[in-house]
């Protein structure tokens, strides 16, 4: 599949280029990749990407034991080792609101690994320092012991696997932060510019010299509960996943507004007008104080438009036309539906409701399977049509001979 194969590629030089991180697939709960899927891990139970409390970026992975069997009540993930390496292992873990006993335990292919239960409704950071004995370990969480219940639940979140002998030591270089506007109580910043070898993922925000806030690879801030009339200084530092950290950035001094007297700027200091085009830098909430992290807008509440254009900064779907293109058997489909009741890679409604709907994905995953309709559609007319020479062929005339 011509898609798994590119995916692949681009893990391994990933690796070849930093030989750092080794949990690599762009899934919730990844350091550098971060996305809306559980691609790379696997199991019995159910796993889902969820937006309601995660420990780092803007999702965490919920896993939820099918029944009590082993291969239900478990998350897996494997990676490529080499044998005698010796790697840190880092898992963020919570117990959900249904719990019995979870643990990391029965990891294969590591050894100076022993079972560990995660025991807290907060969000805990497990470690684990083991030597490679197979070149394809395994790491595994259980929602629960066999005596647990189906339903047992548990998150994990920001997966780290680091050889160390490739142990990163280099720091991000300093970004360079700008205020993009204040009021009586708030002050808005951005900044760009930091750098690192493996990648940065984080940010620490100053406020004269104390820290403010603490944030995911984010480039906005609005600091809140200002005292109006009063000059503050705000400096970032940039993070990498091995937690080195910048020097300072440059120092950036804010003077609120007074009390009552609105955003500076004659009205807002943060809007700012050209040619009748408004533009603003830093996210915008509509019937919300809040947006979530990795957006730029939030609406609570209905949005009428005209038109919305999508428009996709990676590939549509048409390697499903590639002649290399590992088409499933329509008797897998009909397998999937039934133990899942959804399409493959397709959002089932239980994730659809959980984490709403990312327009642009989701015209892609039906372009996909639109794609994939007519190459069935194709085959089967490929089959009427052998089916239908056959019955058109006369029958082949026996010769006897002897008589």
């Amino acid at each position: 599949m011509r898609k798994t194969i590119m995916h692949f590629l681009a893990i391994l030089g990933t690796i070849s280029i930093y030989a750092q991180e080794l949990h690599t697939p762009s899934n919730a709960v990844s350091v550098n990749n971060e996305s809306n899927s559980v691609t790379g891990w696997t199991g019995g139970s159910t796993m889902t990407a969820d937006t309601t409390d995660p420990y780092h970026g803007t999702y965490a992975m919920k896993i939820v034991s099918t029944s009590t069997n082993t291969q239900n009540r478990r998350a897996e993930y494997s990676f490529t080792a080499t044998n005698g390496e010796t790697y840190d292992i880092s898992v963020w873990a919570k117990v959900g609101s249904q719990a019995n006993d979870p643990a990391f335990a029965v990891w294969d292919g590591l050894s100076g690994f022993s079972t560990t239960l995660i025991s807290s409704t907060a969000w805990t950071e497990y470690t684990f320092t083991v030597t490679a004995t197979s070149s394809a370990p395994v790491i595994r969480v259980f929602t629960g012991s066999g005596s647990g219940s189906t339903g047992d639940e548990i998150f994990i979140d920001r997966v780290s696997i680091i050889p160390q002998s490739s142990t990163d030591t280099q720091s991000p270089t300093a970004p360079t932060l700008s205020s993009t506007g204040q009021s009586d109580t708030t002050a808005d910043f951005s900044w760009s510019g930091a750098t690192d070898n493996i990648g940065v993922t984080g940010y620490k925000i100053f406020k004269d010299g104390v820290l403010e806030a603490t944030l995911g690879n984010v480039n906005t801030y609005q600091a809140t509960g200002l005292t109006a009339s009063t000059a503050y200084n705000f400096t970032v530092t940039a993070l990498d996943a091995a937690n080195n950290e910048s020097v300072v950035s440059n120092a950036v001094s804010v003077t609120t507004n007074s009390s009552g007297g609105g955003s500076s700027g004659g009205g807002s200091s943060v809007w700012s007008e050209s040619s009748s085009v408004a533009s603003y830098t830093g996210d915008v909430a509509v019937g919300t104080s809040t947006v979530p992290n990795g957006y730029r807008m939030a609406i609570d509440g209905k949005l009428i438009t005209e038109e919305v254009k999508v428009q996709l900064s990676g590939n549509w779907p048409d390697y499903v036309f590639a002649k290399d293109y590992d088409l499933s058997s329509l008797e897998d489909v009909q397998k999937h539906i039934k133990e899942k009741g959804h399409l493959p890679n397709i959002p089932s409604a239980k994730e659809a409701e959980a984490n709403g709907i990312e327009i642009g994905e989701m015209n892609r995953l039906l372009i996909e399977k639109i794609e994939e309709l007519t190459l069935y559609i194709l085959e089967q007319e490929e089959r009427i049509t052998k089916l239908e020479s056959l019955q058109q062929s006369p029958p082949s005339k026996k010769v006897i001979s002897g008589f």
